[in-house]
């Protein structure tokens, strides 16, 4: 058949993409059709079967709180561990995900508690935890549906909930092994409580919030001098009845249970005169309290008529200023001299410093405030006034008994329970705790920093440091509650002489009744007490009925005995873990616990390594909250963007410190996808005549830059394991970013565009371009599916050849020995720099309006020798390589690059310039190389 010479003609005969990849990804509604997929064919087992050579690798989940929607540090986290789970099972593990959910706790009680207002009083403790369960599993299944829509697997129908009776057993079973090995016991001493809520909190739970509190410096009068201070005052002419120790508090509500004055041993003291009144100071903070108390002129307190350590005044007692009891001076190790005056008001049963110090000088422990955070009748002065109310009447008494030096207000940071949103205090109350420093052997303390120091990995590796922090200065556990809906702390209490019976063997039968009856903890609150205690009898009366116990066990220890409740009992985990992978916060959190638990329980860590991700913030850095109107709602972003830009914005940015996210980032994560997405779709579009199994060239057989095209992504194969190795995915991000903009839409497929369209169909020319495509594409399909996974499952769906289920379950790339060709890389090193020079000498020419399009210019490039050399050897190649008509080749002595406006005419086919057009039937007008193609 004969062919004319129109353009539109030869257009038919060109081999342009076809592919049914759609170019929009239309996410919000395709996504959740692979996930369909994914779970109808089973895809997560189907993981797990198909991989374990190298064994199981453990990531267990550290528990989402079961109480509202999921925010965006939980698409940070959760995302983050699919990453994790999905490259290691591609890379050979077996990889299990099994979900949990913390379901205990005060924040359900307290919503279910305002749910039923006045009706709470009505309903028992048992109904009430009835309606926590509901509330908890409620919002597991709702959060489920939300980590699912991320497109995590998971083992989403058996997860783990720290409400399952099983669970629940477990916990008390561990409980009983902490107490066996001598780290539990019961003690009175200062725990942080919430007046608002009337329970206790541990360390982990308080958060800081600026408070406004009363700053005092108050005057106690001297009673009785030491030995040296009495000297001291004789030779300097002074009487022990003018002389005041000065203190500094911010809570002056505590002031009726001090005891007691702490001194630094070290420290110089100076008594300063005021009027007819002595002073005592720390040197060096006296300017400072001269300035907050309004001081300032006084020439007394310029130089001081008595100077002593704080060592020498050991022993003496002043007179406290409203109560009608002596103040002991003693010394501390605590007491500073950063800020007040460098005399501590010490009252053990409200500061667990002070509580130490009262151990070592056998001080009285007082606590005259009850569990609603009132006086008692032990302070007649202010007996059944709020503490917050009783500051500002002790304020006035000071001030009318002469006692008060100063005052002022502070705002400064203040604990706060972040469930009631309310300021705590320290009070003595019994309490039940673990021991975290013992005298005589390694204590928990020494062997969780022994382990934060050397047995554990940190990534980043400042995680190390911030968990010693944490562990270095946590007090002992308080793991006691007063609440209803938890695991209760099954001790018995003689009814006689309430002396508690303690038990681990009786523990472990209370385990075994809440898993044998499937009751879990509603078995230790409806059994008969006979059932647990058995024929025990009261080691203090001999008496033999007991009562249960009503408290409940600390959260964190719920979800920190993963480790025995579900790393221990669940297929496909072990102990310890591989990884632990949570936000900074969880170093005084789930970590800590998890370690503290472990080690007291078993000796043994509950993980091998540490894996740290920040805090999300906003796109200025400010931490985001509903009242501030920054917060994210990933339902929305999912909705209007898709799963995925939150998939690839959690690999964007390195989560080893705090992350940003806002409408330009994910504007700018947008943009990458889009890019990402086109670029396969044209890889896709050039495979549509494609048949692997029939088609594909071997590499020896593969033109030059085919090869050099998978001498880069073996690259990209090597620095992206690396990367995912190392957890650092904003690395895997960068790569593939880069390989996709850089080496293949700005070089090879720009450069290949030409060998695919208008060369022989199946010519081997053609073949090798396909090959090399191909070959790309399945390994950047399986290099991002842990990231990308719905855009590799629809990019591995539209592949040609032969496919598995599903992407997840190809076997994650290697680089191949055959790929890496350095010298390959030399070489075309100075290709692309030649091609870069060209480059802009035709802008130079086009803006001139000489051309337009590449094709319309030939060049003439002269090099020297070296160089002339390597472009020689790619003579043939060279106008494919620098998408010109025509390519001179000249040896100079330096690399010059001339742009002309090509000669003869353009090939209507191609659009290459010759100077032969072809003028014989069937293919007139047509260039050489099209005629070859044609024919």
């Amino acid at each position: 058949m004969t062919k004319d010479t129109n353009s539109s003609n030869y257009k038919d005969t060109l081999n342009l993409p076809q592919t049914d990849f759609p170019m929009k990804g239309n996410l919000a509604t395709s996504e959740p059709q692979r996930m369909e997929k994914w779970q109808s064919q089973d895809i997560y087992q189907k993981m797990l079967q198909e991989n374990g050579q190298k064994g199981l690798f453990v990531l267990p989940d550290g528990p989402p709180y079961a109480n509202g929607s999921i925010h965006i540090g939980h698409v940070l986290n959760k995302v983050l561990k699919d990453i994790v789970i999905k490259y290691k099972n591609m890379s050979g593990y077996q990889a299990a995900f099994i979900p949990g959910w913390d379901c205990h706790g005060l924040p359900i009680e307290l919503k279910v508690t305002k749910k039923l207002g006045g009706k709470r009083q009505e309903m028992t403790d048992a109904q009430v935890r009835e309606l926590c369960r509901k509330e908890a599993l409620h919002w597991v299944d709702h959060q489920r549906a939300q980590f699912q829509r991320l497109g995590i697997l998971a083992e989403w129908d058996q997860p783990y909930l720290t409400l399952n009776p099983d669970y629940e057993a477990e916990e008390v079973r561990v409980l009983a092994k902490i107490f066996s090995r001598g780290f539990l016991y019961r003690g009175e001493k200062p725990v942080n409580w919430c007046p608002t809520l009337q329970t206790a909190l541990a360390a982990a739970e308080v958060e800081y919030q600026d408070h406004k509190s009363p700053s005092i410096y108050v005057k106690f009068p001297l009673q009785t001098a030491t030995g040296d201070l009495q000297r001291a005052l004789d030779q300097a002419g002074l009487s022990l009845a003018a002389v005041s120790l000065v203190i500094w508090t911010t809570t002056p509500w505590t002031l009726p249970a001090n005891v007691a004055i702490a001194l630094s041993p070290q420290a110089d003291y100076g008594f300063y005169r005021l009027g007819d009144e002595i002073l005592v100071i720390a040197e060096e903070l006296k300017d400072s309290v001269a300035k907050e108390c309004g001081l300032e002129g006084e020439e007394g307190l310029s130089t001081p008529l008595v100077r002593l350590k704080g060592q020498q005044l050991e022993g003496a007692k002043a007179l406290h200023p409203f109560m009608k009891r002596d103040s002991q001076v003693v010394l501390g190790d605590h007491v500073t001299l950063e800020t007040g005056t460098g005399a501590v008001h010490t009252a053990p049963g409200h500061g667990l410093d002070d509580y130490h110090v009262g151990l070592k000088y056998s001080l009285p422990v007082l606590s005259p405030v009850d569990p609603a955070g009132r006086f008692t009748d032990e302070v007649p002065m202010w007996k059944g006034l709020k503490i917050w109310d009783a500051n500002p009447k002790i304020v006035e008494h000071l001030r009318q008994s002469g006692h008060l030096l100063g005052f002022k207000e502070l705002v400064h940071s203040y604990p706060h329970n972040p469930r009631s949103k309310t300021p705590l205090i320290f009070r003595s109350t019994p309490q039940w705790f673990i021991r975290m420093d013992e005298l005589g052997k390694e204590s928990l303390r020494q062997m969780a920093l022994q382990a934060a120091e050397s047995e554990i990995e940190f990534v980043p590796q400042w995680g190390a440091q911030r968990l010693q922090a944490m562990l270095s200065n946590s007090p002992d556990w308080c793991l006691s509650r007063q609440r209803v809906w938890g695991v209760p702390i099954p001790v018995f209490y003689c009814a006689n002489c309430g002396e508690p019976l303690v038990s681990e063997m009786v523990m472990n039968r209370v385990a075994d009744k809440m898993e044998s009856t499937g009751q879990g903890i509603e078995a230790y609150h409806s059994l008969d007490v006979k059932e647990f205690v058995e024929d025990q009898t009261c080691g203090s009366c001999g008496h033999r009925e007991f009562q249960r116990g009503k408290d409940i066990l600390d959260v964190w220890f719920d979800s920190g005995v993963c480790h025995s409740a579900v790393q221990k009992k669940r297929k496909g985990l072990s102990s310890p873990a591989d990884i632990y992978l949570e936000g900074s916060d969880q170093h005084r959190g789930w970590f800590q616990t998890s370690l503290l638990s472990s080690l007291a329980a078993h000796g043994e860590l509950p993980f091998k390594a540490l894996i740290t991700h920040g805090f999300v913030n906003d796109a200025k850095g400010y931490k985001m909250s509903k009242s501030q109107g920054n917060a994210v709602d990933p339902a929305e972003v999912i909705q209007k963007s898709g799963a995925e830009i939150l998939r690839l914005w959690v690999a964007y940015e390195d989560y080893g410190q705090d992350v940003n996210v806002g409408d330009e980032i994910f504007q700018r994560i947008t943009d990458t996808y889009r890019r990402l997405r086109n670029t396969l779709r044209f890889m896709l579009g050039n495979l549509a005549d494609f048949d692997p199994a029939q088609d594909q060239v071997a590499y020896e057989n593969m033109r030059p830059l085919d090869q050099w095209a998978l001498h880069q992504l073996n690259g990209l194969v090597t620095k992206s394991t690396k990367a995912y190795d190392a957890y650092d995915f904003y690395k895997v991000y960068h790569a593939l970013n880069n390989f996709f903009t850089v080496d293949l839409s700005a070089t090879y497929l720009d450069i290949l565009k030409d060998r695919l369209y208008t060369w022989k169909k199946d010519g081997a020319a053609r073949r090798s371009a396909q090959t090399a495509v191909y070959l790309i594409l399945r390994d950047v399909c399986s290099l991002m599916a842990p990231i990308l996974s719905f855009l590799a499952e629809e990019t591995y769906e539209h592949t040609p050849g032969e496919k598995k289920a599903s992407v997840l379950l190809e076997p994650f790339p290697q680089p191949l020995a055959q790929r890496e060709r350095r010298d390959l890389e030399e070489k075309f090193s100075l290709l692309l720099d030649v091609r870069s020079q060209t480059s802009k000498k035709l802008e130079e020419l086009r803006q001139k309006k000489v051309i337009g399009s590449s094709l319309d210019a030939q060049i003439v490039v002269t090099a020297d020798k070296a160089s002339y050399t390597v472009l020689n050897e790619y003579r043939e190649n060279l106008r494919e390589f620098f998408i010109v008509s025509h390519v001179e080749l000249r040896e100079g002595s330096e690399l010059s690059i001339e742009a002309l406006r090509a000669e003869g005419e353009k090939c209507p086919r191609c659009w290459h310039y010759s100077p032969n057009l072809n003028q014989n039937s069937p293919w007139p007008g047509v260039c050489p190389k099209c005629v070859e193609a044609l024919s």
